[in-house]
């Protein structure tokens, strides 16, 4: 490795702002990230939709299953265009040291991560293509959809080893240790979990707004169509349960790890940010548990226990938005030399701190799901909610709910990569120039984080740039 660094040739600035390069960058990768979920996400759905259609020969999840397999196979190349696009044009050209020296430490990870690429088309398009034909060996099909769901985990898995690293580095020159990172494995959960509600939460965006338009009020395309947005947002909100324990576990190895970004998150500039994620957060578990009340009321049926779980909702939502203090970040309380209570005439608010009551909104938020989703669905398997009966509102419902997934997930991903600043790879390498960058021997102030004595090695023996 010492000698490939020796041998790279001198790199030059190109001739853009780094605000200008950074913004591109952005808004091409949450772009990209949008359809990767979607669909990551969406070939799980895809599979047990499938096997659950074989299984019960049930038209309706065969008709739902082959609508699905068209719609990822319509979008896997824009997606994946994105991301060719990003490493072609705006790495190599825009940030060229960065991603030469990322290829150097994660060269197998990626190349791995190449291959799941290629063996995610060959399990796709023959799908696509060939759908009804492989429904003749409808085991195969479903067996070709597990593998397909497989190889777009594993190219996950792989793309997270080169985000943990950035945030949590371990020593270039081990493998197994960057593999292991810190902040791999909370990321990859955070990711998977994430990815099935945000594919459910398309699901139910799509079926929302057919239902609001003319086609959806066809006698014969209205019962699929509630059918479907019902299906969508029981992923949605179901598997968004799991993100407070999983989020919660990531943000403290982050804290353990990156205690500097962990910092940033939580009581510094990305704080309100943050606080506006929980806020979506919120929205989701809110909207999604007032859409399975108003669904049963549709039906004719009153459920005072799906209208008391919208009302805990409502009320954790509106706690768990509360901020903690009347100021950007925390400095500026202390700078402000108001760091008491605003009834003492300060800035803080008590009751927006995240421990206890954040966290108790959080767990608020699981149990009252949990119990919303466990009785809408008794009226569900005794056949009591009657297909074609939701309203405008649950059409609403069901197009917040994915709007609040998408805003969710571009905002995650903006707090993430912004925790980091300066610094590309935490410690190692900043954003300005992407130049190598050695932490200072001594320790320094305890709001600088814990990194700079943690003894990673610097990244990379290259020339350091001015």
């Amino acid at each position: 490795m010492p000698l490939l660094a020796a041998a790279t040739p001198q790199l030059t600035q190109v001739p853009i702002s780094t605000g200008v390069a950074t913004a591109l960058v952005a808004l091409l990768m949450l772009t990209h990230v949008q359809f990767a979920a979607w669909q990551q996400g969406g070939y799980i759905i895809l599979a047990v939709s499938d096997f659950v259609g074989w299984k019960r020969k049930s038209e309706r999840y065969d008709r739902f299953s082959k609508g699905l397999v068209t719609a990822l196979g319509a979008t896997f190349a824009v997606g994946g265009s994105l991301a060719i696009f990003a490493v072609m044009i705006l790495f190599l050209g825009l940030w060229a040291h960065f991603w030469i020296d990322v290829q150097r430490v994660l060269f197998w990870p990626l190349v791995a991560e190449a291959a799941a690429f290629v063996g995610e088309i060959i399990c796709l398009y023959p799908l696509y293509a060939r759908w009804d034909r492989l429904g003749r060996v409808r085991g195969l099909r479903v067996g070709l959809e597990v593998l397909l769901f497989i190889n777009a985990e594993l190219q996950m898995l792989l793309i997270n080893m080169v985000a943990s690293y950035m945030l949590t580095p371990r020593n270039a020159f081990n493998l197994p240790a960057i593999m292991m990172n810190p902040t791999e494995i909370p990321l990859e959960i955070h990711r998977m979990v994430g990815n099935i509600a945000w594919a459910g939460a398309i699901i139910a965006l799509t079926a929302g707004i057919r239902l609001l338009l003319r086609s959806g009020h066809r006698p014969d395309v209205r019962p699929y169509l509630d059918w479907m947005g019902h299906y969508g947002l029981i992923y949605a909100i179901g598997f968004t349960i799991a993100q407070p324990l999983v989020g919660w576990e990531y943000a403290k190895e982050i804290q353990l790890h990156a205690y500097a970004s962990w910092y940033d998150m939580m009581l510094g500039g990305l704080s309100v940010a943050f606080l506006f994620q929980v806020f979506l957060l919120g929205a989701i578990f809110t909207v999604g548990i007032f859409y399975l009340w108003r669904r049963v009321r549709a039906s004719g049926f009153r459920s005072p226990a799906l209208a008391v779980c919208t009302l805990l909702s409502f009320g954790a939502w509106m706690l768990i938005s509360t901020p903690s203090s009347l100021a950007w970040s925390y400095e500026s309380v202390f700078a402000a030399n108001a760091n008491v209570p605003i009834w003492q005439g300060g800035l803080l608010i008590p009751w927006g701190a995240m421990i206890p009551w954040k966290l108790t909104a959080l767990v608020a938020f699981t149990g009252v799901t949990i119990v919303a989703l466990t009785t809408y669905l008794k009226y569900v398997s005794r056949g009591k909610l009657r297909w074609g009966d939701a309203g405008r509102g649950q059409a609403i419902s069901l197009i917040a709910v994915g709007v609040a997934v998408s805003l969710i997930m571009a905002l995650m991903g903006f707090i993430r990569e912004n925790s980091r600043g300066p610094f590309l790879i935490t410690n190692h390498m900043l954003i300005n120039q992407q130049q190598n960058y050695s932490p200072p021997s001594s320790t320094g102030p305890a709001l600088q984080g814990p990194a700079s004595n943690s003894g990673v090695s610097v990244i990379l023996p290259v020339e350091t740039h001015p």
